[in-house]
């Protein structure tokens, strides 16, 4: 197969995500002219090109990514196919419409039950062979729907032609977790057993559910967000450095740390869910789906043995914020006395929505006593023109990359590590709007306390 794909073939045009992220990602990625293709949006509904072209031009105003030329050329290239996909031969629509295209990049933003007809129409139709096949998440609900929806997958696509998105492993500074230890060694060599007392992983939003209440009440907190992006994170941290992003080095290094990762226990895990959440629009009224958990990992290699790793994640809490927080051990040296023992140092590495690495270190105080005062020190980057993790991905999925893609042997050890506390193992607990979850979170809290970000 050849290493770039000559059309892109975009499954679920009409959804939000298309709307929110992949129009203007696509835009991004025809300005750097790396579009140079038939771009064939799929939908159920017969539509007219030129209400496609008015919606995409109304994503590209609302993000504020509105580029004129840019979009006068994506409105040419830009063809829509109306498919059933419960009858194959309704996929003829999509093969007219890339023409001769022989190596097209499938993209499917539906919902996962819909995969495998996908997968399995296009094969029927000749658009399987030479092809890419992309797919977002929810890979499976647990390890068994996990495994059969990728044996379902290769009976039309070969695995080195599947995609798994997570789009978090796309994102700028997630990635920048892996250039940051492997480029600056004072950290790495820190980053083990001997120095790390513990690390906790923030992803908080200020936000409900509203829009998603239906799905989100199927899956809740931690298969929607921890079982791929928050492990996902937890490998970028914790895993050997691969000696190359080559050869599917990066991907090897992620599976690996993965497959040493204990799995849960009901004691590891604290659940709640927010007053008010059974009130929404499309969650059952007796619901018992988290909108938040806190949780704790332990990784059994020599590298990790006795480090608590701590996650947690949560809707309606007080900030939006993501962020890893490392806590260093103590120091232990006689000249430092009780009075003026330092605290702790601490790696802070926040994810979003804008990036910041900070070093909390100690410095004396002016004066006379041998005393100290905590300081951090702070590096920022705000870059407008960053790219986003969709434009990343598909850009990637077009020439063939898969380094930041989840593999299936990472995406089963993951639902394994997970499996154990789904569904009703654990309580759920209350908790009110903007506050960090249910007071029982406290007693999974790491030492020295959960770091609330600000």
């Amino acid at each position: 197969m050849t290493d770039r794909s000559d059309a892109f073939v975009f499954f679920g045009a009409t959804g939000d995500l298309a709307f929110k992220q992949i129009f203007p990602a696509l835009q991004a990625l025809a300005k750097k002219g790396r579009l140079d293709m038939p771009i064939v949006a799929v939908g159920r509904k017969e539509m007219p090109i030129e209400k496609l072209r008015e919606r995409v031009k109304e994503s590209l105003e609302k993000s504020g990514s509105f580029d004129a030329p840019t979009f006068e050329k994506v409105s040419k290239q830009l063809k829509y196919a109306a498919v059933d996909y419960d009858d194959p031969a309704s996929f003829k629509r999509i093969s007219e419409a890339i023409g001769g295209a022989k190596h097209p990049v499938h993209y499917v933003a539906l919902p996962p039950e819909i995969f495998e007809k996908v997968a399995a129409n296009a094969k029927a139709q000749g658009l399987a062979d030479g092809a890419r096949l992309v797919v977002e998440k929810p890979f499976g609900h647990d390890l068994a729907s996990a495994k059969a929806l990728s044996e379902a997958l290769l009976k039309s696509f070969p695995e080195e032609s599947l995609f798994r998105i997570d789009h978090y492993l796309g994102k700028e500074t997630v990635e920048n977790i892996v250039y940051f230890r492997a480029s600056n060694t004072i950290f790495e060599s820190s980053l083990c057993a001997e120095g790390v007392e513990s690390v906790q992983i923030t992803m908080a939003e200020t936000f409900g559910v509203k829009g998603r209440a239906k799905f989100y009440d199927s899956v809740g907190a931690i298969r929607d967000v921890v079982q791929n992006h928050m492990l996902e994170v937890v490998a970028c941290l914790a895993m050997e450095l691969p000696k190359s992003m080559k050869n599917d080095g990066l991907r090897d290094a992620r599976s690996k740390l993965l497959s040493e990762v204990r799995a849960l226990t009901p004691a590891d895990v604290v659940r709640g869910q927010v007053k008010g959440y059974t009130d929404e629009d499309g969650v059952d009224k007796g619901s018992k789906t988290e909108t938040f958990a806190a949780l704790r990992f332990h990784i059994d290699n020599p590298r990790w043995k006795g480090v608590p790793f701590f996650v947690r994640v949560g809707k309606a809490l007080p900030v939006t914020i993501s962020e890893a927080l490392v806590r260093f051990k103590g120091p232990e040296c006689p000249v430092l006395d009780d009075k003026s023992t330092a605290p702790a140092n601490a790696l802070r590495l926040r994810l979003g929505p804008s990036p910041v690495i900070a070093l909390g270190a100690n410095v004396k105080k002016n004066g006379e006593e041998f005393v100290g005062e905590r300081r951090e020190l702070i590096l920022t980057r705000s870059d407008p023109a960053e790219m986003k993790a969709y434009e990343r991905l598909l850009g990637d999925a077009i020439d063939g990359k898969a380094e930041l893609y989840a593999r299936q042997d990472a995406i089963e050890e993951a639902w394994r590590v997970i499996d154990p506390i789904t569904g009703d193992a654990t309580p759920v607990h209350s908790y009110e709007e903007k506050t960090w979850g249910p007071d029982e979170a406290q007693k999974l809290a790491p030492p020295g306390g959960w770091g609330d970000p600000v």
